[in-house]
């Protein structure tokens, strides 16, 4: 999976707290204002409606079929937002872009900046569209996709969490039913239309209504792509499903998507050691002036001690917290949990966890029991959260498109699958296991046989993929980037020999200008191309606040 689920810690399937309508039903006798800043503002419209919204950019909220080969399913709503380049819009290339998940809001990246870093790192006259696939944040406000009962309001947020210290056999259970409860309570809504290549179909529906509202040829016109994460899996099935339309598709921290439509990705683990190796490497290269657990440690090796005796520690005498609000524990899951998070984005990741391990190692309790910093300010649907709704969306959305294919089967194939992923990554073989392995147990959701993807196979495409790997991401190994682009002619790995979850958490020029070629006239980079950042140990090379940087690190329990 592109991201580890909150299951991870919770194990539970809370949703929201709207009820379900039964058919279509938006603000449609409306108008939109001079400037949206609701999407609920926004009626949906089958054409393609552009109207500026949050200032700075455009929004349409387009109604699609839930199946396009049955149109008595009725629609939903799937909201869109266009950063525009500032160039000259006759000539401006339309670039879909999506964060990942599944879950994830393509809207949220936008509003928060992603749409700035991903023009600056593209350069030319792009213009960046996103948005929230059905049944994501402000595209689900038609039908929520949950697992909770929509029906028994007075029991939202009520279902129990079994945490992970529970045996294992016990975990099992619980999943068993939870997947259970989630296929009882969907049997009458519209989960089943949520699978990935009915967001594959939407974009096309899109981008041939896009195509024609700006004077080309909808049936021809080329469509271009950027991926990360789960949205590799996405860009993955739009290549595999329509090759003849790829104008260019980047994907960036792949997901190995054989394993995904499985419903069971193991080789999930298979970087995520590394990425810690970096930054013990990082660490040591930065020194105690910039590195806060550096230490007086001679080698990345000693510093790497020095962590896991931390862990240990933790695993041995918890550390009680009784400030704040509510009492509380800090155990070593907990931390590794934190730290896994903060290894994604090793900018401001490496340097939090640094932080956090020096202040356990010294006893500085008081460092790490701060109040967590506030995100800033984004449009969201009340009603959907990043820590809850996703985490359903990502378990629903991954079991549709398993679609019977799960592995496991048995308390006994579990338990292996956990022990194996155990043995193979330290620094997150459990976790990931516990939360990604259990995530379709007891779970039976099928989608129409329109939406079924028939799975991949070798495919040549109008023009070749560019895939895009880091030689340090703690969910999305490199080796998923090689492993997909076996099954696409012509296709190249790029190599960004960094930590981190896509390329762009530390800057390369040689990437960047690749992917720039690439975008500009097609042309790859060679096979085996490596790129070296810019910066060694640059995550540690910058301006920090030590004191936010824990306390970001620790809003994560």
């Amino acid at each position: 999976m592109g991201r580890l689920s909150s299951l991870a810690s919770t194990l539970l399937l809370a949703s929201a707290a709207s009820a379900i309508p039964t058919s279509f039903e938006r603000r449609n006798d409306t108008q939109p204002s001079d400037m949206i800043y609701d999407s609920a503002d926004l009626p949906a419209t089958q054409e393609l409606v552009w109207a500026p919204c949050w200032d700075n950019y455009e929004c349409a909220n387009l109604a699609v079929p839930w199946d396009y080969e049955d149109e008595a399913v009725g629609l939903t709503s799937v909201f869109f937002i266009k950063a525009s380049s500032g160039g000259d819009q006759s000539s401006a290339q339309d670039i879909l872009f999506n964060p990942g998940g599944p879950g994830g809001s393509g809207v949220n990246a936008i509003l928060t900046g992603f749409d700035t870093q991903i023009m600056e790192n593209f350069g030319g006259n792009y213009n960046i569209i996103s948005f929230d696939p059905r049944g994501v944040n402000n595209s689900a406000l038609v039908e929520p996709l949950t697992c909770h009962n929509m029906s028994d309001p007075d029991n939202y947020g009520q279902m129990p969490s079994p945490g992970h210290s529970i045996p294992l056999r016990e975990l099992y259970a619980h999943s068993v039913a939870i997947g259970n409860f989630c296929t009882k309570v969907n049997a009458e809504t519209h989960a089943r239309y949520h699978g990935t290549l009915a967001v594959v179909q939407d974009m096309m529906h899109f981008h041939k209504l896009n195509t024609a509202l700006k004077g080309g040829d909808p049936e021809t016109e080329p469509i271009w792509y950027y991926g990360v994460s789960y949205g590799t899996v996405i860009g993955q099935t739009l290549a595999a499903y329509y090759p003849d339309r790829v104008g260019r598709v980047i994907l960036d921290a792949n997901v190995y998507g054989v394993q995904h439509y499985e419903g069971y990705a193991p080789s999930a683990v298979d970087d995520t050691d590394q990425a810690f190796k970096f930054f013990f490497e990082y660490c040591f290269e930065a020194g105690p002036e910039k590195c806060a657990f550096a230490g007086n440690s001679t080698s990345p090796q000693e510093i790497e001690t020095r962590y896991l005796n931390v862990l240990q520690q933790l695993e041995d005498n918890p550390i009680p917290i009784s400030s704040g609000s509510l009492p509380s524990i800090y155990t070593r899951r907990d931390v590794m949990s934190s730290a896994f998070s903060a290894a994604y984005g090793p900018m401001s990741g490496f340097p939090q966890i640094a932080e956090l391990a020096a202040a356990l190692e010294s006893g500085e309790v008081s460092k790490i029991a701060g109040e967590s910093v506030p995100t800033g300010p984004y449009p969201e649907n009340a009603n959907y959260t990043e820590e809850i709704s996703s985490s359903e969306v990502l378990v629903l959305v991954t079991c549709v498109d398993a679609n019977g294919r799960f592995p496991l089967t048995n308390f006994e194939e579990y338990e292996k699958a956990v022990q194996t992923m155990t043995r193979e990554s330290v620094y997150g073989g459990e976790q990931i296991a516990k939360a990604n392995a259990a995530s379709c147990i007891g779970l039976d959701i099928a989608p129409p046989t329109s939406q079924v993807f028939p799975g991949f196979e070798n495919t040549k495409t109008a023009v070749p993929v560019l895939f895009i790997g880091t030689t340090g991401d703690p969910i999305t190994p490199l080796s998923s980037a090689f492993r997909m682009s076996a099954l696409f002619e012509g296709s190249v790995v790029l190599t960004h020999d960094t930590p981190g979850h896509g390329y762009m958490g530390i800057p390369s020029n040689c990437t960047t200008g690749y992917v720039q070629a690439y975008l500009e006239s097609g042309d790859m980079p060679p096979d085996g191309t490596i790129c070296e950042p810019d910066v060694s140990a640059a995550p540690f090379m910058q301006d920090q606040d030590p004191a936010k940087m824990v306390r970001r690190f620790a809003k994560h329990w």
